[in-house]
């Protein structure tokens, strides 16, 4: 389970049904919720949601260590406490309507054994089926759904609601992030016409190949 974590058809999934929403609203900028709201993580990004869950672990006094790109193993963030001698690991899935299951469990159960821990949270802000919960339970993984983001959101102080939620819309928080060099991506045009892209703005430097279809483009 070490080495190199790919990306699933289920996240590529996921990400083209990101695209299609930001196009639906002709590419433009939401508008922030003024508020926390299930809306919220709709508004956002993939890297937005791992930065925010890292944010919200981090009011809670562990100390946390992420990455914003490349291969990551399986692991969006490494929680560390002073209470604990192994730390805590989490992964992150920004998925707007597809559910987590239990496959993804057995998955990230996988890099808990890799990494020898017993302990792990599982991040989603969409939501997660029953045999998969079921099968967190069972194994020592803390399961987080949107629902249970929001109520641990809706438990801290004012203040620390108001600043998880500008972590949440920071910089152009709607515009997908290239997953290998962690920089934005840019929408391109085919040069024989066709679909439009959005390809990584590295592309000409570091000759990055990444890109994503804008499915539904018109």
């Amino acid at each position: 389970m070490t080495g190199f974590w790919r990306r699933s058809k289920a996240d590529s999934e996921e990400e083209k049904r990101a695209i299609t929403e930001v196009l639906g609203r002709g590419g433009a900028k939401p508008e922030p919720q003024a508020k926390w709201s299930p809306g919220v993580f709709d508004d956002i990004e993939w890297r937005r949601f791992e930065a925010l869950c890292e944010a919200l672990f981090a009011q809670a006094g562990v100390r946390t260590e992420s990455q914003s790109h490349g291969a990551d193993g399986g692991i969006d963030i490494w929680l560390y406490s002073a209470n604990s001698p192994k730390p805590m690991i989490v992964q992150c899935k920004h998925w707007r309507s597809k559910p987590v299951g239990v496959q993804q469990m057995r998955e990230f159960f996988g890099v808990l054994k890799a990494h020898d821990l017993q302990y792990g949270t599982f991040a989603t802000s969409s939501t997660c089926t029953s045999d998969a919960l079921e099968f967190a339970r069972s194994n020592g993984i803390n399961a987080q759904d949107r629902a249970g983001l929001l109520q641990l959101i809706s438990r801290r102080t004012a203040d620390q609601q108001a600043s998880l939620l500008k972590v949440a819309y920071d910089g152009e928080f709607w515009r997908p992030t290239c997953v290998k060099c962690g920089v934005k991506m840019v929408e391109r045009q085919p040069k024989d016409g066709g679909v439009p892209f959005w390809g990584c703005a590295n592309f000409a430097k570091l000759r990055c190949m990444n890109r994503m279809q804008m499915a539904g483009k018109r």
